[in-house]
């Protein structure tokens, strides 16, 4: 895909060419748009690279975990992990190599993951593995602030989801995904780093999850409603400030993460005049994010709501007590007759 600044060439040229820029001005306007950064092939190879050794590393231990005396083990595991980590330091330093510091602070991570596990082996410890994974999670964490590193903010991020769901929901559990993610999504509008933007906006639709499951006897249909209603208020908070793409990534999956909460709590025990307002709040938002989506050129939003629409019209005509085979002809029938019509209306543009 080209760069903003080879896009913005080519326009340049045409507005010459149409008589609407001087020829001499395009020279100062390229010099001011600095060029981006670009990962090439060599780039992609190093980072595998780095990561499967990582892997390697670990699975190579564990190939050999009988075979090995049990200081040794410890020894070894210690060394990969302070060798990675130094690796990261010079990285860091002098001639800075932020994708190569970023890579090795993910895969000290991801050795200290497992160290935790090999280290309780090593010497019997008994332990929760729910508190392995957070303990993890919250190096990784830290490895991720101390070397601005977004990959290792995903990792903890990943370790600490997981955590969540390694033991049971009941009420000695706490959550610590709920405050991690809000970490994360500082950490990905400080660095604008997209896939940390991903992750954690993702973590924190998770960690509601988590937090509504966990009180969900108490909350019922509130509580689905409740965080529907958070991340509907963070997606139009992420929408003001859509001048940068992490915002536009925060938005998006902060409006499909509403619209799903909100499609969630309608499935709750409701009496028949909730159940209506439910559906018809339903389509209302359903069609609204549609029309946000068209007005903003965000496709991504558009689909949220199009999906939405799909899921509450199905939920009608289950309510209606339509069988399943009924229900799918009648999405089949409307979805030829949408196609028909996209047709036809294609036809009379070029026409």
């Amino acid at each position: 895909m080209a760069g903003y600044k080879a896009r913005l060439q080519r326009d340049l040229d045409r507005w010459i060419a149409d008589g609407l820029l001087p020829a001499e001005n395009r020279a100062p306007i390229l010099a001011s748009v600095a060029d981006g950064r670009r990962v090439d092939a060599s780039v992609a190879l190093g980072v595998v690279g780095a990561l499967l050794l990582g892997i390697a590393a670990i699975a190579f231990v564990a190939a050999n975990w009988d075979e090995i005396p049990r200081l040794a083990r410890f020894s070894l595991i210690l060394a990969v992990f302070l060798g990675v980590t130094g690796g990261a330091a010079w990285t860091s330093s002098g001639d800075a190599r932020p994708i190569l510091t970023n890579t090795l602070l993910m895969v000290a991570g991801l050795i200290y993951a497992a160290a935790i596990g090999l280290t309780g082996q090593i010497f019997d410890i008994a332990g929760d593995p729910q508190r392995a994974l957070r303990g993890a999670g919250l190096a990784a964490g830290l490895l991720a602030i101390a070397g601005r590193s977004s990959a290792a903010g995903v990792v903890a991020l990943v370790l600490l989801g997981v955590g969540e769901f390694a033991g049971k929901f009941d009420g000695g559990n706490t959550r610590w995904l709920i405050f991690a993610a809000p970490v994360g999504l500082g950490m990905a509008w400080l660095w604008n780093s997209r896939p940390l933007a991903h992750v954690a906006s993702l973590a924190l639709i998770v960690g509601l999850l988590a937090v509504i499951a966990l009180y969900e006897k108490s909350w019922g249909m509130s509580g689905f409603l409740a965080g529907g209603a958070v991340l509907a208020l963070l997606a139009g908070a992420a929408r003001q400030l859509s001048d940068r793409r992490t915002a536009v990534i925060f938005m998006l999956w902060f409006a499909w993460g509403a619209l799903l909460l909100f499609a969630v709590s309608g499935f709750d025990d409701l009496k028949a005049g909730l159940l209506v307002a439910h559906r018809a709040a339903w389509l209302v938002l359903a069609g609204g994010t549609i029309a946000l989506g068209m007005h903003d050129r965000q496709p991504m939003l558009t689909a949220a709501g199009v999906v939405a629409t799909i899921a509450a019209v199905w939920a009608i005509l289950f309510d209606l007590g339509m069988g399943l085979m009924t229900a799918a002809g009648l999405f089949g029938a409307c979805a030829l007759i949408a196609l028909a019509a996209g047709f036809m209306m294609r036809g009379r543009a070029k026409a």
